[in-house]
């Protein structure tokens, strides 16, 4: 690549400036020429308008002459009546005469300026001497003193005036027609040198023209030609083509970006395809995904089916018990009002049990639907968990199941409705105490930090798996080992989960089979008096 390339703009700016420089020359010299000319004719007529003069005053002096000649030889003055006329026009003459060598001097164009005017100051003398005798001479006549006429126009005669005049008459010419003889050759020059120069300089200037649009037509024929043939590659689509180098720095710059684009394309095009194929990839993953997630939801759909005929079975069952107790109710008349007692107390408690489902599922309903209707108030977590505890103390006993308190903050205070976080405490105790093996150990802990408080529910039971503990909180599911180990309508973790989320919490559950499993449950800090909404 060249160290250094011309712009084509500067080579255009060149180019015009030679021209431009050949037509100035050009019109420099035309009009130099026709200012020379325009000078030389001017001098040329002045010239001629002085030796015109010269000859007018020759002429109106003869005239007068004669005109005095031939008044005196007759003795009759009206030969000298046009006398006033050619004084004026002999005076006049001369006024022109002296005009014009004034305007040659100003062209500089007379040598002898002075010389001339000298001349001609002698020539007017003469003139006026003749003006005077022919007005002395016509006085005379008009007063019949004939003899005085006559000797004026000796006097005349004898004082040489007329030979004087002559002589003076012809030293001005010969010294004007020199002058008019090289200013005829001083314009014939001039034209000579407009009809020589001029045509040359205008081939001159055809053949720079023709140069220029011939360096110009190669330059541009063969950059915009490697442009053409760069765009046509790249709309073929043949992206690995690259335009050459170009002369002139404008074309290279438009090339190099032709060049740009071209390999920007074609990395954008490789980027694409391997975007294609990761895209490819990851659509089959996707898929394999997706079609494991759908058995799975398949398996779920088929198992909370399931479930729904349990609970339709949970249903039925305390319905059934308070239909059998009011039919033993009624029969016999050997009641006693302690059998009676008896019977409304299973009933109400049937009834109870109904109503708590009905009611979790309910809630699970209006959580869903944004609207868990809760009574938020300051709950101490710690007192809540003793209760708890205690609650389930006897439960605990029974199946051999010791339940102890690891670190529990007593500062630890929430937010909240405190009939159901308990119902969520008592799931997860319930939960825990059910399916841990006698002789098993449910440790529950609650920490503070600046913003949640944490309770875990740790036990030592049948545990679950990694995929089921992301299973147990859908309604009515149940993990198998779980439906193997205690009966239940998976509906406990589903109710806890909402409760919790409605409070702005998370809970989680996560074990392994056989060691045992750990729920966390994670609310926002409160205050012990309570929390402005």
């Amino acid at each position: 690549m060249p160290r250094f390339k011309l712009r084509f703009v500067r080579e255009l700016h060149v180019a015009f400036a030679m021209l431009t420089l050949v037509a100035l020359v050009i019109a420099w010299q035309f009009t130099e020429s026709v200012k020379r000319g325009k000078d030389e004719f001017e001098r040329i007529s002045l010239a001629s308008e002085v030796l015109q003069g010269y000859q007018a005053v020759s002429s109106l002096t003869l005239t007068e002459q004669n005109a005095l000649t031939d008044s005196v030889l007759l003795n009759d003055s009206r030969g000298l009546s046009e006398r006033k006329t050619r004084a004026s026009a002999l005076r006049g003459a001369i006024s022109r005469v002296r005009q014009g060598i004034a305007a040659e001097g100003a062209f500089g164009g007379s040598a002898n300026e002075d010389e001339q005017l000298e001349l001609l100051s002698e020539i007017e003398s003469l003139v006026e001497n003749i003006i005077r005798t022919g007005e002395q001479v016509e006085q005379a006549l008009k007063e019949g003193r004939p003899g005085d006429a006559r000797n004026e126009l000796d006097r005349l005669r004898n004082a040489g005036f007329a030979d004087r005049f002559n002589s003076l008459v012809v030293a001005a010419t010969s010294k004007q027609k020199p002058e008019s003889q090289i200013l005829d050759r001083g314009g014939t020059a001039l034209t000579r040198d407009i009809t020589r120069y001029l045509p040359i300089l205008m081939v001159a200037l055809v053949i720079i023209t023709f140069f220029i649009i011939v360096f110009f037509s190669r330059h541009l024929t063969r950059s915009v030609g490697a442009l053409q043939q760069g765009a046509r590659a790249f709309r073929d689509d043949d992206l690995s083509y690259r335009i050459p180098e170009l002369s002139e720095l404008e074309f290279q710059q438009l090339g190099d970006a032709f060049n740009t684009m071209a390999t920007r394309l074609s990395d954008h095009r490789k980027e694409l395809r391997d975007t294609n194929l990761r895209l490819e990839a990851t659509v089959d993953e996707r898929t394999r995904e997706l079609q494991v997630s759908n058995a799975k939801l398949a398996n779920v759909d088929a198992k909370r089916r399931k479930l729904l005929a349990d609970i339709s079975h949970e249903f039925r069952t305390p319905l059934t018990a308070i239909r059998g107790e009011a039919e033993i109710a009624q029969r016999g008349s050997d009641k006693t009002n302690l059998d009676y007692r008896d019977s409304f107390r299973r009933v109400m408690d049937q009834a109870d049990n109904a109503t708590r489902l009905v009611d979790d599922l309910l809630f699970i309903a209006r959580a869903d639907a944004g609207e868990p209707r809760l009574k938020l108030g300051s709950v101490a977590v710690a007192g809540m968990i003793e209760a708890v505890c205690q609650e389930f103390s006897v439960k605990a006993e029974q199946r051999g199941v010791s339940i102890g308190q690891g670190r529990v903050d007593a500062k630890a205070y929430v937010r909240g409705d405190a009939g159901r976080l308990r119902q969520v405490f008592a799931i997860l105790m319930d939960n825990a105490l059910r399916y841990s093996n006698p002789g098993g150990r449910v440790e529950i802990q609650v920490l503070r930090t600046n913003e949640n408080v944490e309770i875990t529910f740790t036990d030592t039971g049948i545990g679950l798996s990694e995929e089921h503990s992301e299973l147990v909180f859908e309604r009515f599911y149940r993990a198998p080992n779980a439906e193997a180990q205690a009966p239940g309508t998976g509906l406990g973790l589903p109710v806890a989960k909402a409760i919790v989320e409605a409070h702005n919490g998370t809970i989680s559950l996560k074990g392994e089979l056989g060691e045992g499993a750990t729920a966390t449950v994670t609310l926002p800090v409160g205050s012990q008096f309570g929390i402005t909404a």
